[in-house]
This record gives structure tokens, sequence and C-alpha cells, in this order.
């Protein structure tokens, strides 16, 4: 049992061997950086802390969106963006630090190295990349397409960017196809908890603390 599994969350599917969760509800650990981390319905969360794998706590998804977006464009394509859309797009672009790597040991981030530039992925890291980078596009990429409900400003961006020519260049997360037994994730209803709670195909199994 990992930290995580400690609070209520969904899995939404795996960048290589690390889980994605995103919390159901806060998560209040200790302060930035620590093996007991802290996390909200507004992240996303790599690795399960405690017991699994230290926690990698994803913020500012709509940063991660705004990025993965933006580095679609053509100069040509940028210049037809107004001021106001600039001003908008900078101001979710440089929103903070987006990744807080909890209590990582150098082989923790050694492996993630080793790990991003594996070529079973679609799209593994490049030479030129900082595998921070490529977590952030992997990840923009998929709340972009697929949870647009963590993002407050998709439809902001998306009366931006429809004109525009945008693909999922990276296509990195792997998510379990319908039929599968359920694996992480857990949510408490009526003083039960439920385990193998996912974003995706239901299929949730039942366990009584």
């Amino acid at each position: 049992m990992s930290y995580i599994d400690g609070y209520d969350h969904e899995l939404i599917g795996q960048l290589g061997y690390l889980p994605i969760y995103h919390p159901l509800e806060k998560i209040n650990g200790e302060g930035w950086g620590a093996y007991d981390f802290s996390a909200t319905p507004e992240n996303l969360v790599l690795g399960g802390g405690s017991g699994e794998h230290p926690g990698l706590v994803v913020h500012h998804l709509p940063m991660l969106v705004t990025r993965f977006l933006y580095a679609q464009l053509s100069d040509a394509e940028e210049a037809m963006l107004t001021d106001g859309q600039k001003a908008f797009l900078d101001d979710l672009y440089y929103a903070g630090e987006a990744l807080e790597f909890c209590c990582w040991s150098v082989a923790d981030y050694a492996r993630l190295q080793t790990m991003a530039e594996s070529p079973t992925f679609m799209n593994p890291v490049t030479a030129e990349e900082r595998v921070e980078n490529w977590i952030e596009k992997s990840l923009g990429e998929l709340v972009w397409y697929a949870l647009p409900d963590l993002n407050p400003h998709h439809q902001a961006l998306q009366d931006i960017f429809q004109r525009f020519d945008i693909y999922p260049a990276m296509r990195n997360v792997t998510i379990e196809p319908p039929g599968y037994p359920p694996g992480g994730g857990r949510i408490l209803e009526n003083g039960r908890v439920k385990w193998g709670h996912r974003r995706w195909h239901g299929g949730q199994t039942e366990r009584q603390n």
C-alpha cells in the first residue's frame, strides 16, 4: 500500500513505469519536495509515494497545456495572435514551477532519464531535450485531449487555437483497455473503500477497510 492509497484518487494511466494519479481530495502532507507530499485535485501525481515510488507532483496543468499548444505554432501563426491573446497565453505559459520531485534519489533521476530515452515510447526524449520538458509536453497533451476538466482555461484555449493545426505530437501515455482487471485508485463511498478506481472503463472492485 502506497502513501497515496490513504486518500481518494483515480488512476489515469502510465508514463512508462510511473502511474499517473489524480487526487480526488486534498492531501495535506509536508512542504515542497517532501517524501509525504501534498497535493490537490488541481494536480496530477506520478508515483504513489511511500510504499511505491517517490512521488512527482505536477502543478499548473493549464501551463503545461499552453506550452504543448504554443510549441506547435509556426512564426507566421504566432503572428496571427492578437496582443490580448498573447498576454493571456504569456500569463499561463509562465505560471510557475510545474514539477515537484518529492524526495527523489540520484538513482531515481537516473532511472527516469533511462526510461525517457527508451525507444518503446512513441516519442522518447531527444538528445537536445531535458526530461522535465518531455514530461511536461507529454502531460500537457494528455490534459488537452483527455482531461479538459482539469484545465479551467480549456474553452479559452480552444477558442484561440481552433484555427491552427494542432495534433498529438507525443502519445507517450498508456491507458489500460476495457476488460483488464482494475488496479490502482481508490474512493470512499458510504464508509466503504472501493479499490481499482480508474478514470475510464469502470470495473471497480470493492473492499471494506
